[in-house]
C-alpha cells in the first residue's frame, strides 16, 4: 500500500500471506499473472513458521520511498522493485537484510549516495540499481561482496573512479557501468 499498489485477488490479506502461490510451485519471475508477488518458506512442525523471502513489485507504476517496513523481512532473498517511479534514498536498512542474493532497483528515480551499509550483504550475487540519479562515488564497501557476479550501475548517475576494493570480486562475471 505505502508503494501505492495492491494485492492481487489471489492474496489471503486477511490473514497469513504465506499461503497459496506464495508457497506452492508457482513460478514468479517472468509470470505477468504474479505481480506483485511474493515467495515464501516455511519451516517446522507442519511448517508452521512461514517468512517472505521473495519480493517483486516490477514494472507497475509503484511510487513513493522504499518503505521502513521493508526492514521486517529479514529472510528476504530476493526483492525486485525495478522499472517503477520510486524516489529519495536507498536507505542504510537495506544493509540489514543479510540473506539478499539477488536485488534489483533499476530503473527508478532513487537518488543521493549508494549506502555503504550494502557491503554487508555478503551472499549477494548480483545487485542492480542502473538508470537511476544517485550522486557521489561507489561505496568501497562493495568490495566485501565475495558471491558478487553480476553488477549494474550503468546510468545511475554515479561520479569519480571506480573503487580499487571491488578488484575483490573474484566471482564477478557481469558488471555494466557506462554514464
Amino acid at each position: 500500500a505505502k508503494l501505492g499498489q495492491k494485492a492481487l485477488p489471489s492474496w489471503n490479506i486477511s490473514g497469513d500471506p504465506c499461503t497459496g502461490a506464495a508457497t506452492d510451485n508457482t513460478n514468479i519471475d517472468n509470470n505477468p499473472p504474479f505481480n506483485p508477488a511474493i515467495k515464501c518458506e516455511c519451516t517446522g512442525g507442519n511448517a508452521s513458521v512461514c517468512r517472505v523471502t521473495r519480493l517483486k513489485i516490477y514494472a507497475l507504476d509503484a511510487v513513493g520511498s522504499i518503505p521502513e517496513e521493508l526492514r521486517n523481512l529479514t529472510a528476504l532473498t530476493n526483492l525486485d522493485l525495478s522499472q517503477n517511479y520510486l524516489t529519495g534514498p536507498l536507505p542504510s536498512f537495506i544493509g540489514e537484510l543479510t540473506r539478499m542474493q539477488y536485488m534489483s532497483f533499476g530503473i527508478n528515480a532513487l537518488s543521493g549516495p549508494l549506502p555503504k551499509e550494502l557491503g554487508n550483504l555478503t551472499d549477494l550475487v548480483s545487485l542492480s540499481v542502473s538508470s537511476n540519479n544517485f550522486s557521489g562515488s561507489l561505496p568501497s564497501e562493495l568490495g566485501n561482496l565475495a558471491k558478487l557476479e553480476q553488477l549494474y550501475i550503468d546510468s545511475a548517475g554515479f561520479s569519480g573512479p571506480l573503487p580499487s576494493t571491488l578488484s575483490k570480486l573474484t566471482k564477478m562475471k557481469t558488471l555494466y557501468g557506462y554514464n
